[in-house]
């Protein structure tokens, strides 16, 4: 069997959720995160046969310490300020956006005024963004243990007849879609800076949540006025996470083999590339086949972006600028998954 292996963007940190949907398609994941720091990767719940690796492309050394005490100081900052027993981190980010103070008069005042860093900044902004998101999701995973008791509980105070009400009530921990991440726009340009310094090809990229997909459609349709990006595959994940689509081998040689195919593809001749389409109908057809009579869960959506190369489409929606000295006539198409 083929490893499907993917790189999740813009976030750092694993949520429960997109573990667990991630884990019925891939068989490897890869995070990027801020620091050397976070380089183990997060826990994994019992049912999860995916293996995830974490790096961090721009370590920071001999600064790391100096690092974790800023992050620290900032969060003291929070709890001085009243803000710091709930979500510090929340408002911390927010800080970063402008609604409290500038991300660089926050900087400068913790460590002094020194020239602009866009990529320590944004090691920072990513950092707390970890932070917030492991908290929120060990919340939330706590609130879901607890629905779960509560449902036992009235099965167990109920009338027999009544009971039939609480079937299936295992599966209201499961969402039937993955939450957009707080302040996507943001986290993609900081995400993004370390992307830059990632030098593994292999992967493939998976934006998590639609809002993610709405910012990196949007730029290719800046980029291509004329042009709207190609959703290839809308494949709708069972509900019930331990139902794992991935593991076929119909399933997962059929996702092989319409990345590679994708992959040689030039810009030049994808209209002429009538494999694409064949795979992705066949795909959808073994898919179909595979999930029938299963309650619905998110999507993990397949999207092509014609005439322009990942790096052009990903660089735009991050407001980057992007180096180089015209599109070689070998530049294959851009193409990402997305969770929805």
């Amino acid at each position: 069997m083929n490893i499907l292996h993917g790189l999740l963007y813009p976030a750092s940190y694993l949520r429960r959720d997109t573990m667990l949907r991630l884990d019925q398609v891939f068989s490897k994941l890869t995070l990027l995160v801020p620091t050397e720091e976070d380089i183990n990767p997060p826990l994994t719940s019992s049912n999860c046969s995916m293996e995830i690796e974490a790096t961090a492309p721009a370590p920071l050394g001999k600064r790391l310490d100096w690092f974790t005490d800023l992050i620290s100081n900032w969060k003291s900052w929070a709890q001085e300020m009243g803000l710091g027993e709930k979500i510090p981190a929340s408002t911390l980010i927010y800080a970063a956006k402008g609604e409290e103070e500038s991300l660089q008069g926050i900087l400068n005042t913790l460590r002094g005024t020194e020239v602009p860093d866009p990529l320590l900044d944004a090691q920072i902004f990513l950092q707390l963004s970890l932070d917030l998101d492991r908290r929120n999701d060990e919340l939330q995973t706590d609130l879901d243990e607890m629905a779960i008791h509560e449902d036992k509980l009235k099965s167990i105070l109920q009338d027999p007849v009544e009971q039939t009400d609480s079937q299936g009530s295992s599966k209201k921990s499961y969402s039937p879609i993955i939450k957009p991440l707080l302040m996507a726009e943001e986290r993609l340009r900081a995400w993004a800076l370390l992307w830059q310094k990632y030098t593994d090809s292999g992967p493939w990229p998976i934006g998590e949540s639609i809002t993610v997909k709405d910012l990196v459609d949007k730029a290719y349709e800046t980029l291509q006025p004329r042009e709207a990006p190609v959703d290839l595959l809308d494949l709708v994940l069972p509900l019930d996470p331990n139902i794992k689509p991935g593991e076929s081998d119909k399933i997962n040689n059929g996702l092989t083999s319409l990345i590679k195919a994708i992959s040689n593809t030039t810009i030049q001749n994808m209209s002429e590339n009538r494999e694409i389409q064949e795979l992705s109908e066949e795909i959808k057809e073994d898919w179909g086949k595979a999930n029938k009579n299963q309650f619905p869960g998110p999507t993990m959506n397949l999207t092509l972006y014609p005439k322009r190369t990942w790096n052009e489409v990903f660089s735009k929606a991050a407001d980057l600028e992007l180096k180089q000295n015209g599109q070689s006539p070998t530049a294959t198409i851009g193409w990402s998954f997305f969770l929805c």
